[in-house]
């Protein structure tokens, strides 16, 4: 039995659906398992129980790992099973599994009475003469026309310019704004894409002339461009920084309250202009831009992280919890406040954006580490 094959099996094990004979095939086939953490983790620990539990939770994450595979054709270092186990890298996990463990499947109702639902697609289109479009009742069809570009809403979460024939000589500038808790998708007038997260603004002309095709960004957006060697592409971001580019796919982190700028590149070239220096990007690379010196660095990034807002997931990858409560905060439009020491604990761990905020907060309680306060749209953090 291939280990896939025993991957598919032990998900139908774990179902209830299985078969006196292929029960029985599991049993055997678990007994001669022999990942590679497992002696470290006995010698740590010297509870068998607990080695148990553990290879359990790391079967649960290679079935994952496949299914996440065929669902975003990414890279999957971080991708775990439904049942998502946030880790703290510090070894923490080890301590403190048998005992959450235990807790969880001893609770029949859920861990916190108040809930928060998941944002969805929503957004503000302003027109250049200030005139406002809610996209979250507006229908499918043409919402507007300006110099000789029909806007379409297209479907739920999806906006799509489409420029005519006739030239365009003044230019007229609309802006696409997503609220805390909203996303949306945008079709410029060249045929790029742009994928817009939470809390961002997104400035652009109706029509793209002259030299440059130039638009601002406030927040965060995952670009799609489409090529044109006459016309680079240069997205501005505050902190008077441009990211220009020919035809490529790229993710822009720029939010106020971060205290860097993330480009992060997948495909084609991206050259970074800023006052204080210039960079280059190969696919794979990140530049950050550090807000306090202005300076610009340039590293191997974690692509699976960067875009994983864009394909449904949060992964946090040795990520402290301020950091991953703002991405929390954005995406289900809370308030988060914090109390006692919180310092010094890194979390690694993949969860879906479809969830509950309360999933969430209940994946990083298994830490054992770290405890959540639900209070209409506020959460209060704890040690």
């Amino acid at each position: 039995m291939t280990r896939e094959e025993y991957n598919a099996l032990y998900e139908k094990y774990l179902s209830g659906k299985c078969s006196i004979e292929e029960r029985e095939a599991i049993e055997n086939y678990q007994d001669s398992i022999d990942l590679e953490n497992y002696h470290w983790i006995k010698d740590q620990m010297g509870n068998q129980e607990v080695v148990k539990e553990t290879i359990h939770a790391e079967l649960l994450a290679s079935i994952a790992r496949q299914k996440r595979r065929q669902l975003i054709k990414i890279r999957t270092w971080y991708a775990v099973a439904a049942a998502i186990i946030l880790i703290l890298s510090s070894g923490l996990y080890f301590n403190s599994l048998r005992k959450e463990t235990i807790i969880i499947a001893k609770t029949e109702s859920p861990r916190f009475k108040n809930d928060v639902l998941p944002g969805d697609n929503r957004a503000i289109l302003t027109l250049d003469d200030g005139s406002q479009i809610n996209l979250d009742d507006a229908k499918n069809g043409i919402l507007a026309s300006e110099n000789n570009t029909d806007i379409r809403k297209t479907g739920s979460g999806s906006l799509e310019y489409s420029a005519g024939d006739k030239l365009v000589e003044a230019v007229k500038y609309n802006t696409l704004s997503t609220p805390m808790g909203g996303q949306y998708q945008l079709a410029l007038p060249d045929g790029s894409r742009v994928w817009l997260n939470s809390g961002s603004s997104i400035r652009f002309p109706t029509a793209f002339i002259g030299k440059e095709r130039v638009i601002e960004l406030k927040g965060e957006a995952y670009f799609d461009i489409k090529e044109n060697r006459k016309m680079p592409f240069i997205v501005r971001t505050n902190n008077s920084m441009d990211i220009r580019v020919l035809g490529t796919q790229f993710n822009v982190m720029a939010y106020d309250d971060e205290k860097s700028i993330n480009t992060t590149l997948l495909e084609g070239s991206v050259q970074i202009l800023k006052e204080s220096g210039t960079a280059f990007l190969k696919p794979g690379q990140a530049a950050i831009l550090n807000k306090g010196t202005g300076k610009i660095k340039v590293a191997a990034a974690d692509i699976d992280e960067a875009v994983a807002w864009k394909n449904g997931y949060f992964i946090f990858a040795n990520e402290n919890i301020e950091s991953i409560m703002r991405k929390v905060s954005r995406w289900y439009n809370v308030e988060v406040v914090y109390q006692g020491n919180l310092s010094n604990k890194d979390f690694v761990g993949t969860i879906s954006r479809d969830k509950n905020i309360s999933e969430i907060l209940k994946m990083l309680e298994l830490t054992g580490a770290i405890q959540f306060r639900i209070e209409g749209r506020r959460i209060t953090v704890m040690p």
